[in-house]
């Protein structure tokens, strides 16, 4: 099994290399749909665990939100903050923002009341995640979110086998999150890499 450094390394140069298949540059139809109808009176506020290369956050910044990605991929954050600095009009005009942070995002930093999120977005971030720092994880994104916040996550389930990515399985997941979130939906697939995937919508509780 590769250690924490080994991940980082292996991610690192994935994005040196462009071998980067999850980097497809376009934002799913889920999230453009979890958006259409964002709520009154709410700062429009989306953090994305596990942001590459920052498309998501780009998408919504453009249609006014206040973003921010974090990756533990420094290559990646330096190609988001170009991607940013490119879109700076077209964001300014729409009332947005895009930051981006290289962090570990299992060890962000509790935020002020007043700078939770409303949309919390994991795109396969929780896939690579250790076993043993999932509950870190799982108390990463209950602090960040306001209470009725939206947590949208992609996951595939694991396979037998298969070391990378290890996924996670429907139990575990709601096992995870259970006491900070509520599942409101969950759609099955087809993961490209082979094997099952899902999207998950599930609910802050106050």
């Amino acid at each position: 099994m590769l250690s924490e450094q080994e991940i980082w390394k292996l991610f690192n140069e994935r994005y040196r290399l462009g071998e980067t298949p999850w980097d497809t540059g376009i934002s799913p139809p889920e999230l453009l749909e979890a958006i259409e109808h964002p709520p009154a009176r709410l700062p429009l506020r989306m953090l994305d665990l596990g942001c590459g290369t920052g498309t998501n956050c780009l998408t919504l910044a453009q249609r006014g939100w206040q973003t921010v990605g974090v990756d533990f991929a420094p290559l990646a954050i330096e190609a988001a903050r170009r991607k940013a600095q490119a879109a700076a009009d077209d964001i300014a005009r729409a009332g947005g923002s895009a930051s981006f942070l290289v962090a570990d995002v299992t060890r962000l930093a509790p935020p002020a009341s007043a700078d939770r999120f409303f949309l919390i977005l994991d795109l396969g971030c929780l896939n690579g995640i250790p076993l043993e720092r999932h509950a870190d994880y799982a108390r990463v994104v209950a602090e960040q979110a306001m209470p009725g916040a939206l947590l949208l996550l992609y996951a595939h389930l694991p396979v037998a086998g298969r070391e990378r990515p290890r996924g996670v399985s429907t139990n575990e997941l709601d096992q995870l999150l259970a006491g900070a979130y509520r599942l409101e939906r969950r759609e099955m697939g087809s993961a490209p890499q082979g094997g099952a995937s899902m999207w998950n919508w599930l609910r802050r509780l106050s």
